[in-house]
């Protein structure tokens, strides 16, 4: 059953729309109505619900301010749009937000309530159960690579986030699907920040998503953001970026963003999704790797150079990691020893 909340602020108009439409011929039950975007927030709150027919004109707070604050809450959620406006900015936006239907009010009792109801069922069921297609629409993947984008992991983590990207786009995503997907992350991340909210581009295909993806990813990176845990981390991540070829320990990064190490170990898998030393020594495997492929050095240069004093011990590492030896990856990738 599809739970549906009514927002209106026209009295009439909400008991006109719950009165007209055949709900329980489509597996729909009307759960609510109120009378702005503030009482639908808090309704959704307190209540199970799946579908919001809502209007874009309300005072207090109009139909987008609303669904972008819901699907910051609840992105979930799906939204019919009920509006006498046509003007292709709202459609843009409404889309945007997860609207299955963009229908006008003045033309709804000549609508066919029957065929309407069936069109909106059919999407949001292909909305929440098909949301990927090709070979790679496994819904469980996508779950899963929903879940790794939420985490912000990607931000902080620039190997983890290259993977993420190559899975992301094994699964095809949809572009409206993978937009809804990447502008909710990117709010939660301006969130964590303390950051102004970022301007939404339109865009018309999954790579031009990518590319704002990485222009955001790079201004995170890149800036300094005050002294809130999301913004401590990013300093820390940045120092260890700058230094993991030389000596370094979690109590000296600890120290220097101003915590103790034992919060900061904490902290820091929380923001990474990984410890302090495994987040270290992928940067040094990953330098070893690259210094394997694009260099004619000898192993224990290598060793040094990405950070390992021992070569015995950066050879038993990096087999552990790659599943072969420093030379037998070099061979494998075309290179000799």
């Amino acid at each position: 059953m599809i739970r549906v909340l009514v927002v209106d602020d026209d009295k009439l108009a909400r008991q006109g729309i719950i009165a007209l439409l055949p709900w329980k011929k489509y597996q729909m039950e009307v759960v609510g109505d109120v009378q702005n975007g503030r009482e639908a927030l808090r309704f959704l709150r307190e209540n199970d619900t799946d579908l919001v027919f809502v209007d874009i004109d309300m005072p207090e707070m109009d139909g987008i301010e609303f669904m972008e604050q819901c699907t910051a809450e609840r992105p979930d959620i799906r939204f019919v749009v009920l509006t006498f406006y046509e003007e292709f900015s709202y459609a843009q936006s409404a889309v945007r937000l997860g609207c299955l239907e963009y229908i006008s009010k003045a033309s709804l009792e000549f609508t066919d309530g029957e065929i309407l109801l069936e069109r909106i069922a059919k999407k949001y069921y292909e909305r929440n159960q098909g949301m990927v297609h090709g070979k790679s629409g496994d819904i469980k993947a996508w779950e899963k690579i929903k879940e790794q984008w939420n985490s912000l992991w990607w931000v902080f983590d620039t190997m983890f986030y290259g993977e993420l990207l190559d899975y992301t786009r094994a699964c095809h995503p949809e572009v409206r699907i993978l937009e809804r997907l990447m502008v909710k992350c990117i709010g939660k991340a301006d969130q964590n920040l303390e950051r102004r909210e970022t301007d939404i581009p339109w865009f018309q295909s999954v790579e031009e998503i990518f590319e704002w993806v990485e222009q955001m990813r790079g201004e995170y990176r890149s800036c300094d953001f005050g002294k809130n845990e999301f913004g401590s981390m990013m300093k820390a991540v940045r120092r260890i970026e700058r230094t993991f070829t030389g000596p370094l320990h979690a109590s000296e990064v600890a120290a220097e963003i101003g915590m103790s190490r034992s919060c900061f170990s904490m902290k820091f898998k929380k923001y990474t999704g990984v410890t302090f030393g495994d987040f270290v020594s992928k940067l040094r495997i990953g330098k070893a790797e690259e210094l394997l492929l694009n260099t004619e050095l000898g192993v224990a240069e290598i060793a040094e150079k990405s950070g390992y004093e021992d070569v015995y011990y950066f050879s038993r590492v990096f087999r552990e990691k790659m599943q072969c030896s420093p030379v037998e990856y070099r061979k494998q990738n075309g290179r000799q020893e």
